[in-house]
């Protein structure tokens, strides 16, 4: 790819490095190009439709380079121009000089279409397309390098030749692609100014180049869509459509409305099926309640688009219908052409439905890094709390996206509950499954202990396959699902984590910090006390200290808990040495009672428990410290096993072996 560090005005540059959102480029003898946005095949489609005029035209195509210069100059000829005696030519000037109203195109008067300049993501001008020679000025006093688009015009056709610069000249690496679909909306047809049409602004927020393969007047089907299998080797980053209203106002049925859409999007998903894929329902138009030949309202429309989306699992619907004012003075028409404020509008509406959809995250990282990560953006406006900080947290290299494994399990367990599923699992409750719960955790610690990987993958798994089927039991009953799950703990992760987040948890804690674990704990015990006692007051009833303690923990581990919770509220003793007291006294309880009687079992419990707090005050988790000694033992004897066979050994054989063993350790 030829790079050029010159100058001189007087170099010319070939064009091929530098152009984006062309497809292809026609080159004339003069060493001019005409830049086309659509293969051959479709062309050719346009063309037997009588459309081929408006696909020619250079919309969304652009020069984009890097410069340090100050001017530039752009050679121009139009190949087919502007039809100022074009009805919505007429209307749009009629319209645009009421009340002072400056004309749409802004570039000189009576122009609907244009040429634009844009600095560092900056609008410097906008020119009318004539031929000849066309020269951009911008300030650029220190000489740095600037990154330059020159957008063509939307609804013209143009050539282009002969670029100049009284600076350096590279081209600007391509990052991807936007691909947009649609009718004359998305082709920004009479917007005025090419950089303002909705999917240039969603593309650059989105630091994606674009090809626009939208045609004014396009009726969907899927012969539009020849050539598309050519882009299987670099797929677009992300598709949007903007489904127009040309085949409401033309088509006879409904049915043949909803058929021509099915196979248009059915077509586009099954070449793309990993991409994201956002569809803009049809947008106001003033003139929607005249009789339409379908019989069917506008509205309509965006129900029949769901449905369609529904479908696949990439393929979003976007209201534009309820998203877009109906005013008629932010279409450039006064009717259903939107003019430059209303395209940016177009592109928020875009914006924010691709900001705030999980499913695709990555999709919400380049919105987010582009519009939220700007100093002192405040964007508590529009989103929650947990979005803002799901938003911060994508913002960081290698943050996780998507997990469509996870999907699949969901769908799983979901099928398995269905009337025709698994009967075991049909039979289910929450309660018959308690103790499998309890069984897969222990399973997964034991792999934990053992330090075996594969064995805790697999655990880990079944703990996980547990979680779903109580969340789809729940599920059945319209109690909750796994979305709630996993939207309540994050939340409370959230919450219990003002020194992480500060402000965003909810927690009020903005200025908490954390240098340590031990902190970090003191951090969420405040917090959780603070849940505590707000529930307490919205029940109309205190909660107990100790109610939050779950009674089907094991006991030794609920001792712990129970008795961290008592010391923390004042009930402790002095000193370590006081608790081998009260282990002492317990005995000497257990002693007196007779063997085998209730008594001696609860005397002998609170041996247990105050053992239990000699361990806590000596920074011992007394359950692992018992689950290290069962380890221990079965070792041992395991180990014993392997040097004899035992039965029938004497006590006096067996502690021999046991002696030898541990002295071996």
């Amino acid at each position: 790819m030829p790079v050029a560090n010159v100058v001189a005005m007087r170099t010319t540059h070939p064009l091929a490095p530098y152009v984006r959102g062309a497809v292809r480029l026609e080159e004339l003898p003069d060493g001019f190009v005409v830049p086309y946005r659509f293969f051959p095949e479709q062309m050719e489609h346009f063309s037997n439709i009588g459309r081929q005029d408006r696909a020619v035209a250079t919309s969304g195509v652009v020069l984009d380079f890097v410069t340090n210069g100050t001017e530039i100059s752009l050679g121009c000829r139009i190949v087919r121009p502007l039809n100022r005696k074009h009805v919505l030519y007429r209307a749009v000037m009629a319209g645009s000089t009421n009340e002072g109203m400056v004309p749409f195109g802004a570039a000189e008067e009576g122009n609907v279409d244009g040429i634009d300049l844009v600095v560092d993501g900056r609008l410097v001008a906008t020119v009318a397309p004539v031929d000849g020679e066309l020269r951009f000025a911008f300030q650029n006093d220190a000489r740095e390098e600037l990154e330059v688009r020159i957008y063509l015009p939307s609804i013209m056709q143009v050539a282009i030749g002969n670029l100049r610069t009284n600076g350096t000249l590279k081209p600007v690496p391509s990052h991807g692609y936007l691909l947009a679909l649609g009718d004359s909306i998305t082709q920004g047809f009479i917007c005025g100014k090419p950089s303002f049409a909705y999917p240039a602004q969603v593309a650059n927020t989105m630091g994606l180049d674009l090809v626009n393969q939208a045609v004014a007047g396009h009726v969907f089907d899927e012969d539009a869509l020849g050539g598309f299998s050519l882009w299987r080797g670099e797929q677009p980053e992300l598709i949007v459509v903007a489904y127009g209203t040309n085949d409401w106002s033309h088509r006879r049925s409904s049915d043949e409305i909803e058929g021509a859409a099915s196979a248009y999007l059915d077509r586009v998903s099954w070449y793309f099926p990993k991409v994201p894929i956002y569809v803009l329902s049809p947008l106001w138009r003033a003139d929607e309640h005249d009789a339409k030949p379908c019989g069917r309202p506008l509205t309509w429309m965006h129900q029949m688009i769901g449905r369609i989306c529904s479908r696949h699992h990439n393929m979003h619907v976007v209201d534009g219908y309820h998203g877009i004012p109906k005013d008629p003075a932010l279409f450039a028409d006064d009717v259903l052409h939107p003019g430059p404020a209303c395209m940016g509008l177009v592109a928020d509406l875009l914006l924010e439905a691709m900001c705030s959809d999980s499913m695709d995250l990555h999709i919400a990282k380049r919105v987010a890094k582009r519009t939220l990560g700007g100093a002192g953006k405040d964007t508590s406006e529009f989103f929650s709390p947990e979005e803002q900080v799901d938003r911060l947290i994508s913002l960081r290299d290698h943050s996780p996206e998507e997990h469509p494994e996870f999907d699949r399990l969901v769908r799983t367990i979901w099928r398995l509950r269905q009337p025709d599923g698994c009967p075991w699992d049909r039979e289910q409750t929450h309660q018959s499954i308690t103790k499998n719960m309890v069984e897969e955790a222990y399973e997964a610690v034991d792999a934990i202990a053992q330090q075996d990987d594969e064995h805790l993958c697999e655990e880990l798994g079944d703990v996980l396959e547990q979680v779903l089927l109580h969340a789809q039991i729940a599920d059945d009953r319209d109690a909750f699902n796994i979305d709630d799950i996993c939207h309540g703990l994050n939340q409370k992760l959230v919450r219990r984590h003002p020194h992480v987040f500060g402000d965003l948890g909810g927690a009020g804690a903005s200025a908490a910090t954390a240098q340590s674990a031990e902190e970090a704990l003191d951090r969420w015990d405040e917090v959780k006390r603070s849940e505590r006692e707000q529930r307490g007051t919205q029940d109309g009833a205190a909660r107990g200290l100790l109610d939050s303690v779950p009674r089907s923990l094991p006991a030794l581990m609920q001792a712990q808990k129970i008795s961290s919770r008592a010391a923390k509220a004042g009930f402790e003793w002095d000193t370590v040495d006081d608790v081998w007291d009260q282990v002492a006294e317990e005995r000497a309880e257990f002693e007196r009672e007779e063997p085998g009687t209730d008594r001696a079992v609860e005397e002998f419990g609170d041996i247990l428990f105050a053992l239990v707090n000699v361990a806590r005050r000596c920074g011992i988790d007394a359950e692992e410290a018992l689950a290290a000694s069962n380890a221990k033992f079965r070792r041992r004897w395991k180990a014993m096993e392997q040097m004899q066979d035992l039965e029938g050994a004497s006590t006096e054989e067996l502690n021999r072996l046991w002696c030898e063993v541990k002295s071996h350790e």
